[in-house]
């Protein structure tokens, strides 16, 4: 897959199918786009195309400080494994932001993409002032040459799936909900770094990685987490927080006990998949009581995982 970033300066080869949007945790919704897109581009030789835009700066929006779903390279991995030929994050400048839609049109779906398909969903807006949306498209296409295609909402028990919904379960530790809603397991990714070891002198050893400042994480807590570690999955429990039984920093950390599993991955990227929700975070009077609590999380997990 090809990855446009961080320029405005690019010009696609060949004709497009392109789906646009935020495309914040890449959920069930926009699969669907990106199905849609992927369909035309097999049916008629064309570069399948995800175009979104990258984080806005804080010196446009200082007043949001912003938390993603999925990180740019989640979403990256994402749309490289849903079969997407090129993703471009297209810069958030003021000169952007001001755009007018007739000119998104022209300047980038038609210069920069040769778009002959938009895909795009019912509440799709775009361009100054959010003044462009999907009509805008019909009809420019009918003039200009590509087809506009408008995909409604998929749904999950009568509510419209989309990030909002997502970031409000999320909120709450709902994981089975968040992923339904993603079609996956939300999941955190980074490099295993050199913890307190005082796991291991708990007799259970564990592994630590930090997320990103602009991850969006579920609640502070204990949840059953599937870890996949060069292509293996593993289960176990993982702790997010801040340790407060043993440690006083501030800083978030995914802390996770594997089941099973004692080999040095110190520098290895991994992958913690959040399945479920087991309890929050608590500080307890001694590192006895959280040793037991520990193996009692533990006998959770290994039940609902229905392994020994």
């Amino acid at each position: 897959m090809e990855y446009i970033h961080g320029t405005d300066d690019f010009q696609l080869n060949k004709e497009s199918a392109v789906t646009l949007g935020k495309f914040d945790g890449i959920h069930t919704g926009h699969q669907k786009l990106i199905e849609i897109v992927r369909q035309k581009a097999d049916e008629e030789n064309l570069l399948a195309v995800l175009f979104t835009f990258d984080s806005l700066p804080l010196s446009i929006c200082p007043q949001k400080y912003q938390h993603f779903i999925s990180t740019s390279s989640e979403r990256r991995r994402l749309c490289e494994n849903f079969g997407i030929d090129v993703e471009i994050e297209y810069p958030f400048t003021e000169e952007f932001m001001n755009m007018e839609p007739e000119d998104f049109i022209c300047r980038i779906l038609i210069d920069k993409l040769h778009a002959k398909y938009v895909v795009v969903g019912t509440d799709y807006r775009f361009g100054k002032d959010r003044a462009g949306d999907a009509a805008m498209l019909v009809e420019a296409g009918e003039e200009l040459g590509f087809t506009t295609i408008i995909v409604e909402k998929e749904k999950y028990q009568d509510k419209e799936i989309s990030s909002t919904y997502i970031r409000e379960e999320l909120k709450v530790g709902h994981m089975e909900t968040v992923n339904v809603l993603l079609n996956r397991p939300f999941n955190v990714t980074g490099v295993v770094s050199i913890g307190n070891q005082l796991g291991r002198k708990l007799d259970f050893p564990t592994i630590n990685i930090y997320p990103t400042e602009y991850k969006l994480l579920p609640p502070n807590g204990v949840y059953a987490t599937q870890t996949t570690i060069d292509g293996e999955k593993f289960y176990g429990v993982t702790n997010l927080g801040t340790k407060p039984t043993v440690s006083d920093a501030p800083e978030i950390s995914v802390e996770t006990f594997l089941f099973d599993f004692d080999k040095d991955v110190y520098g290895k990227k991994v992958d913690v998949e959040f399945i479920h929700f087991i309890r929050p975070e608590m500080k307890f009077e001694d590192v006895e009581g959280l040793k037991r609590q520990i193996a009692a999380d533990s006998d959770f997990a290994r039940n609902m995982f229905l392994i020994g």
